[in-house]
């Protein structure tokens, strides 16, 4: 275990060298609605970066009525997604500060009970887009705002939906 911590440290310490490159970064209204999230993301090159992210949805307030709502319980889900950002403002700005797009797929696995019936393992694939803005302070300090469409496919036991839905960021956290 120390010898993975001080690999990491290390790791950290050299890809962290120089401007701010990496960003760690939540979305913290998301815990509200029963979401655990948290997002990575690498500058790669003067204009772009890219994001890897990670979820876990649970029953907490809100979100288990609306659950109930639409005839599900005990719905637990993780995920993984991939984006990468191409930022428009590049010359003026130094990335990851300025507007992006960003282009991305998600996937979601997980389990519910449907209609009081016996658990029911579920998967979702989303690709879609962003474009938003990502505001970086001197401090490190990031606020990071995007808005676009994903287009889902969702599979339960055989069954299927899919459709176009609304992706949205709303994320704090810090770069180094």
């Amino acid at each position: 275990m120390k010898k993975l911590f001080i690999s990491l440290a290390l790791l950290c310490v050299v890809m962290g060298s120089g401007a701010q490159t990496n960003i760690i970064k939540t979305n913290p209204i998301g815990f509200a609605f029963g979401n655990f999230n948290a997002t990575y993301e690498r500058v790669i090159s003067s204009s772009s970066s890219l994001v890897f992210k990670g979820q876990y949805n649970y029953n907490l307030f809100l979100m288990d009525e609306i659950y109930k709502v639409i005839g599900l319980e005990d719905v637990k889900s993780g995920g993984v997604g991939l984006g990468y950002r191409y930022y428009f403002t590049h010359l003026k700005k130094e990335v990851p500060t300025g507007f992006y797009i960003n282009p991305q797929a998600s996937f979601s696995f997980g389990s519910a009970k449907v209609d009081n019936s016996s658990k029911e393992s579920l998967s979702i694939l989303g690709l879609g887009a962003e474009i938003g803005y990502q505001f970086v302070w001197s401090s490190g300090f990031t606020l990071d705002l995007g808005i676009g469409p994903m287009y889902s496919i969702a599979s339960s036991n055989g069954l299927s939906a899919s459709g176009l839905l609304p992706s949205a960021t709303l994320s704090i956290g810090y770069a180094f």
